[in-house]
């Protein structure tokens, strides 16, 4: 088949300019129509079939032009490139839309529904219906209007599992976008205490937070003593319960202590811990800080 074979189209409508008289449009419907009169249902009645000398009586010319512009609209819209709403009266009527049928969504110009099976009576855009999203609007293209870019498929998607919005480069996942604001390019926090040491006392400051994704955390932990601390002290940055770098000074006013690791998604707890062995140690001021960069 070729373009050319492509069938004239209705830019008029079949009998559209009738009049009820000669067009019976929509056509009648149920089971009491007067003898002879045509329907969807049943079509052309027998009577029409049967000589009108021997009692028949012949079709009436307004439902054939009925039945022909109800065919010629159905066409037209076609023609016209309409895609039907979702009609769930017209689901149950039809036992469900098979696979791969596409309706249009009702609210959203643009964005398109096709089934997943066969005998489809769900709504689309409900809860675990049998439809997914087509449309032009729903994918991203590589390469348009671009001289440099491939020709490749990319696809985003926010992950099942909430862990962030995923990308996909034909058939490889590549990871997660890090997104600008809300939290999600980068993040840290930090924490002050001040108290006492007991006599070669020790205490653990920390922070958790929830990462989105794997990523990098930068730690540090500083102290700052009110007066020289005459003996030793121990100083130390802690991620999930590893001790990533420790320090030991004696006759220290100030210490610092950072360290860097990579993190998977989940609950990430950032601590520093202190201790001394002095029997009588100042005043500190104990800060915890971190940053945290998705990979």
């Amino acid at each position: 088949m070729k373009l050319s074979d492509f069938a004239p189209q209705f830019p008029v409508l079949w009998a559209s300019s009738g009049s009820t008289t000669t067009v019976q449009y929509p056509l009648l419907s149920g089971t009491s129509l007067a003898t002879g009169r045509a329907s969807i249902a049943s079509g052309f009645p027998a009577v029409n079939f049967t000589p009108p000398a021997a009692g028949g009586v012949y079709p009436w010319g307004a439902d054939w032009n009925g039945a022909l512009k109800t065919l010629s609209v159905s066409a037209q819209n076609y023609e016209a490139g309409v895609i039907p709403l979702f009609s769930q009266n017209f689901a149950n009527a039809i036992g469900g839309y098979p696979q791969n049928a596409i309706v249009a969504d009702a609210n959203t110009a643009g964005l398109f529904w096709v089934s997943t099976a066969d005998a489809n009576t769900t709504v689309p855009a409900t809860p675990n219906s049998a439809w997914q999203k087509f449309g032009w609007n729903q994918f991203i293209k590589q390469g348009w209007g671009f001289s440099t870019f491939g020709n490749s498929n990319v696809y985003l998607g926010w992950r099942k599992d909430g862990s962030g919005l995923g990308v996909g480069i034909d058939s490889t996942d590549i990871g997660n976008v890090a997104i600008q604001g809300g939290g999600k390019l980068g993040w840290g926090d930090w924490t002050e205490q001040n108290y006492t040491l007991p006599s070669g006392g020790n205490r653990t400051i920390s922070l958790t937070f929830t990462a989105p994704s794997a990523g990098y955390v930068h730690a540090v932990g500083s102290a700052n003593f009110a007066a020289q601390n005459s003996n030793q002290s121990q100083l130390s940055v802690v991620i999930n319960g590893t001790t990533l770098s420790a320090d030991n000074v004696t006759g220290a006013t100030a210490m610092t202590n950072h360290s860097c690791i990579l993190v998977n998604a989940g609950t990430v707890v950032v601590a520093s811990y202190l201790g001394t062995s002095a029997t009588n140690p100042p005043n500190v001021g104990h800060t915890l800080s971190y940053l945290f960069i998705p990979s």
